[in-house]
């Protein structure tokens, strides 16, 4: 049987795994999931040179580039780098294939209220500041485009993209792992 490493910090609890999706696909398919700590990424397989961290939507990958998350971020690109590991980042989202695609991504997030379209708010609004509250606003598709390819030059991180209902297979495929 195939064996998958997925790190403790994966979010799997009795209140809902977020990543229940991915566990019964491997389940199905005769992958063995064993949790334990991994330094960077969120699965790897013993004796492999690829680490993958799985990001649910442009909207995280953007919190990590150019947010509050971006110090830990670049934390972790640094010591994969360190550790001759090639960071892959599995973007999970539905309507983007490729790197090339996230320039046409709109972020709908208020900086200031941090949630989607507050009363007032217009993050497509092209004077660069939100209408309600004045503050800068988030990071938009072309903008994010760039800061991947920074990372990606910088850090040798890979971005991918798949479907969250393909990402369980993306994994394995790109880890070498068997299924049946």
């Amino acid at each position: 049987m195939a064996e998958l490493t997925e790190d403790t910090r994966q979010q799997c609890d009795a209140r809902g795994d977020k990543h229940a999706a991915k566990h019964k696909w491997w389940a199905a398919h005769g992958v063995t999931v064993v949790r334990r700590k991994l330094d960077c990424g969120d699965y790897m397989t013993d004796g492999s040179n690829i680490t993958i961290d799985t990001k649910k939507g442009l909207d995280e990958l953007a919190q990590n580039i150019s947010g509050r998350n971006h110090e830990r971020f670049k934390r972790e690109c640094v010591r994969a780098r360190e550790a001759g590991l090639l960071l892959v980042v599995l973007v999970e989202c539905v309507g983007y294939e490729r790197v090339t695609d996230v320039p046409k991504w709109t972020n709908t997030h208020c900086v200031k209220c941090g949630t989607r379209r507050s009363a007032g708010c217009n993050p497509r609004d092209t004077r660069g500041k939100c209408p309600r509250h004045g503050t800068r606003k988030p990071i938009q598709g072309p903008r994010l485009y760039k800061a991947m390819q920074t990372m990606s030059d910088r850090y040798g991180v890979e971005f991918a993209f798949a479907k969250p209902s393909d990402s369980a297979r993306y994994i394995c495929d790109r880890l070498g792992v068997r299924y049946e």
